[in-house]
């Protein structure tokens, strides 16, 4: 991709596309003649990428335990997960506007220290309060790490062809990672301890800092680089930690109680003042050229509405494989295993779909396919078996989603500058964790309540949270069909934009 700033070959390519992250200046010719890996490149970012998506889920499976072992009260157990899901949220933006500051490399470098201590933190808490801040911080240093990884892949892969096939194995970690954190926390609670679930972080952190230094080239301090507004910064991270912290409290505020809408009222003011900064800031956070481009805004909107629906699928069928089929940890944890083969079969295709033709087929086709899937799982019931409803289901919905976040990643970040692929990827990123806070707690509502009232009516308890499910996976159903018709206007969009930019 051509972007602004870079020299680019008569082919429209960038003239430096060879060269990874920070090409070295004069004063360090000797590094910018160091031969660099690529796929090292992206085998190191994917890693990094994928432990943080571990750690979305790897607790699930692992709250009972946690919660005996630390004595949590019900409602305090609950916050093992917000904990990390707000603060990752939160300061995303912040971690973007850092990425392009500091340097890819060095907030890369920092950022996974900050997440490896945080980890041996957790994997050694006494108490429930040491969890939770050391998850907090967790989330704070995925805040950081995220985005300074994605920035040194957009980095790296600029030739169009490239970076798709590239943010194809960027995208299909986000289902592999939630369904291996599954897995993976099954695993370790049944056959050692849940204190693993953290620890193992240790030792793939200090691998992949071992190899930073000689898969990534040192950044270019020579550039000149643009201090982000910090105060923007500080007022649309206290308008995201305002909604989320007000969204993830309403099982016990509901959202008509005062304490709910006062907190939805903060977020709006904090947000509004957010964007007034943003609109007469000297230096925005949010550079004003990339919000001019209609594709990307409308890409940001798509994973917003896209991770309400497949984070929220994740946390009902975890219930209903333990709590209705009554799977162990590990099985639960196997079960999703036909969801990553389908996103990752998905994301392959969307790879070739992209080259040829374009995103707008797999923006629109991919959640369409998914919310197919979504209404699958709607129709299970206590006595489903695995291999008739569950699998086809869930394999459905895996191709769907990995055909469609793809095209969205590669759309949401197409229009990124040099300086500014922190801050693309760290606003597909906020969306993301935003989007899949709200869906959760908004579906938890609606399924709790759907529970309450069959129960009311003379159902019994187990079909009636059956039930409660059901409703939860058919407003999934709905989200995904949304989706794929937000997903026309995104993908018409950025054919325009390729029409009038051939060169991106």
């Amino acid at each position: 991709m051509a972007t602004s700033g870079i020299p680019v070959t008569k082919s429209g390519h960038p003239a430096e596309s060879v060269r990874p992250t920070g090409d070295a200046g004069p004063a360090d010719a000797s590094r910018s003649t160091r031969p660099t890996n690529p796929k090292l490149v992206l085998l190191l970012v994917c890693v990094a990428q994928f432990v943080l998506l571990i750690d979305d889920t790897i607790v699930n499976v692992a709250l009972p335990t946690i919660g005996d072992d630390l004595e949590f009260t019900e409602n305090s157990l609950s916050w093992v997960t917000n904990a990390y899901f707000l603060t990752f949220g939160g300061f995303l933006l912040i971690g973007g506007g850092l990425a392009d500051l500091l340097g890819r490399r060095r907030l890369f470098a920092g950022s996974l220290v900050m997440f490896v201590a945080a980890s041996a933190v957790c994997g050694i808490a006494p108490n429930s309060g040491t969890l939770i801040a050391a998850r907090a911080a967790q989330g704070i240093a995925g805040a950081l790490l995220s985005p300074a990884a994605l920035a040194i892949l957009l980095a790296t892969f600029r030739e169009p062809k490239e970076r798709a096939r590239a943010l194809g194995t960027w995208a299909a970690l986000t289902g592999l990672g939630a369904a291996t954190g599954l897995l993976l926390g099954g695993a370790l609670v049944e056959w050692s301890n849940w204190r693993w679930i953290f620890l193992i972080n240790l030792p793939i952190g200090a691998l992949a800092l071992i190899a930073l230094p000689k898969i990534i080239g040192a950044d270019d301090r020579s550039a000149v680089r643009r201090v982000p507004d910090f105060v923007g910064a500080a007022l649309g991270t206290a308008a995201v930690l305002s909604l989320v912290y007000t969204v993830v409290e309403t099982p016990n505020h509901p959202w008509s109680s005062g304490r709910t809408l006062l907190g939805l009222l903060v977020a709006a003011l904090l947000a509004l003042g957010f964007a007034l900064r943003q609109r007469y800031a000297a230096e925005p956070l949010l550079p004003r050229a990339l919000l001019r481009m209609r594709h990307v805004v409308l890409a940001d909107m798509l994973v917003l509405v896209a991770a309400g629906g497949l984070f929220a699928m994740f946390f009902f069928l975890t219930l209903y494989m333990q709590r209705i089929q009554g799977w162990e940890p590990m099985r639960t944890g196997l079960s999703f295993l036909p969801f990553s083969v389908g996103m990752g079969a998905g994301a392959a295709a969307a790879t070739k779909l992209i080259a040829g033709r374009g995103p707008l087929v797999p923006v629109t086709v991919g959640p369409a396919v998914a919310a197919g899937g979504m209404w699958m799982m709607s129709r299970l019931d206590a006595h489903s078996s695995f291999t008739a409803h569950l699998l086809p289901a869930l394999l459905i919905t895996g191709l769907g989603l990995g055909v469609a976040f793809v095209a969205i990643i590669n759309t949401a970040t197409g229009g990124a500058g040099e300086g500014e692929g922190g801050v693309a990827s760290a606003m597909v990123t906020t969306c993301q964790q935003i989007g899949a806070a709200i869906g959760i707690a908004v579906l938890v509502t609606v399924a709790t309540n759907h529970t309450r009232d069959r129960m009311k009516s003379g159902v019994e308890r187990g079909q009636a949270t059956v039930d409660g499910f059901s409703r939860a996976f058919e407003i999934q159903a709905g989200l995904m069909l949304a989706a794929a018709l937000l997903g026309i206007v995104v993908g018409l969009a950025a054919q325009r934009h390729r029409t009038k930019h051939p060169a991106a």
